[in-house]
């Protein structure tokens, strides 16, 4: 996605940094405008290290013959302008057109979603709120403001949203609607299995990589059900989402909904392996040294279950997390388990389970693969691209 991102001239602009650092890591394109006041607060470079991509200023430094904000207009499919400051709300409001970024907001006709940054006070003011009216009538999505401290110290709303929320809410304006109609069952996080009540063998996944999948697809049109263990990640309030504990338990969930839904992404790391026969009472250090075994059993094989049983014009699509031969195995999975893709994660320090950026590779088939690095994010987007290729070739 191609995004222009307005920075306003408020001490919050320094918040718009991540805002840039995090579309890109989600795989957009960032072109970043400043306000002439928006440079005292951050420098240029700061943005043009962050996104690999010139900044632009001034309308008067456009290269001669060469209408920059025209050709910046025309290829965003989202702007986004923040922080947006009382000053700049009024002249994006009157339509002026005196720096960079009011003349890009005039030529777009993409989703435009604002920001706001400023004094409780300025933002309630009556000047303020007819302007925010006039945006909203023109068509703009507000992101905020919240409420909470203010850099004068005072309390109140006004203040900018965080960049987590504004990058959610790029995601949510402009997604592809490719996966409108389809019934997507998607499983996450880990799941436990217990030694006693107080203690259990599981792993360390956090779920975000299946509550990325759930929130991407549901913002391209899917109807989401969010099968999910105990999470370290909150769940998009869109998505359907059926809590488990164990693997036992996910297997039944799954299971009962498994001939309802058209695709299935199994991301969650299951347990392999529970306790053959947990205590079902707390285990006393007291009671003498601990085991030096512990005997334990394999759980059900859910994806192999589904690849098995899944019908014509069902998909089922697996993760594999390795901490070696990651395509070799996932190729075997693929074969095994009757798969129609599988993503294969390399699992190591700073990549994989609680990591925000991620190394793996889409099998398609064992001649088709393709490598990915990025984002939780961009991999739930090239997954979900890869699922409707899939799916259109049969």
């Amino acid at each position: 996605m191609r995004v222009v991102l307005g920075v306003g001239g408020g001490i919050a602009a320094y918040k718009a940094c991540e805002v840039a650092s995090r579309l890109v890591q989600e795989g957009h394109t960032v072109d970043v405008v400043m306000t002439e006041a928006a440079r005292q607060f951050v420098a240029p470079l700061t943005f043009r290290a962050l996104t690999h991509r010139p900044v632009s200023t001034a309308v008067a430094d456009e290269p001669a013959g060469v209408l920059s904000h025209v050709a910046l207009a025309h290829a965003a499919d989202v702007m986004v302008v923040a922080p947006a400051t009382a000053d700049l709300l009024a002249r994006l409001a009157s339509g002026r057109a005196d720096d960079m970024l009011t003349a890009v907001y005039l030529g777009v006709r993409c989703p435009v979603l604002v920001a706001p940054a400023m004094e409780p006070e300025m933002w309630t003011h009556p000047a303020t709120q007819r302007a925010a009216a006039q945006l909203a009538g023109d068509g703009v999505v507000w992101v905020g403001p919240a409420s909470g401290r203010m850099a004068s110290g005072e309390q109140g709303v006004g203040r900018m949203a965080e960049p987590t929320a504004i990058v959610r809410a790029v995601r949510r304006a402009a997604p592809p609607s490719d996966l409108a109609g389809l019934r997507l069952l998607v499983t996450a996080g880990p799941t436990w299995e217990f030694f006693d009540p107080v203690r259990v063998l599981s792993n360390p996944s956090t779920g975000a990589m299946g509550v990325a999948v759930a929130e991407a697809a549901y913002f391209r049109g899917a109807e989401v059900t969010l099968v999910h263990g105990p999470l370290s990640v909150p769940i998009p309030p869109e998505v359907s989402a059926v809590a488990v504990t164990t693997t036992e338990e996910m297997a039944g969930a799954v299971a009962q909904r498994f001939s309802d839904v058209d695709a299935v992404v199994a991301a969650a790391a299951v347990a392999d392996f529970r306790p053959a026969a947990p205590s079902a009472v707390k285990l006393k250090k007291s009671a003498g040294d601990p085991p030096t075994a512990w005997p334990v059993e394999r759980t059900v094989d859910i994806l192999a279950g589904l690849g098995a049983a899944k019908r014509p014009g069902q998909t089922v699509v697996g993760f594999k997390a390795e901490t070696d031969h990651h395509i070799e195995r996932a190729v075997a999975m693929w074969h095994e388990k009757h798969l129609d893709l599988v993503v294969a994660n390399r699992v190591e320090a700073g990549r994989g389970f609680g990591a925000r950026e991620t190394d793996a590779w889409l099998v398609w088939s064992p001649d088709h693969i393709e490598p990915y690095r990025g984002s939780k994010a961009g991999l739930a987007d090239a997954l979900l691209d890869a699922l409707v290729s899939v799916r259109g070739g049969r």
